[in-house]
């Protein structure tokens, strides 16, 4: 019994770590989605990573009385 119980934990360990992984792609994903059309929207495609980088510190965070997703 206690065998069976050791091994389900184990189970959900391995599947928690899975989905921990799962996440990570994901977000790498959407990192590299939103970089490209920021890219795009901006036209940077011939700009250097430094020209980019500068830009991007440029530009204003939205008021935070209108982000609802820092919440979250």
């Amino acid at each position: 019994m206690a065998q069976n119980t050791q091994s389900k934990i184990i189970s959900i360990d391995e599947q928690i770590q899975k989905l921990k992984e799962k996440r990570n792609r994901e977000i790498a994903k959407l990192e590299r989605n939103t970089g490209k059309k920021l890219i795009e929207r901006f036209k940077l495609e011939n700009k250097s990573i430094d020209e980019i980088y500068s830009f991007i510190n440029t530009l204003e965070y939205p008021n935070e009385s209108n982000n609802v997703h820092d919440e979250e």
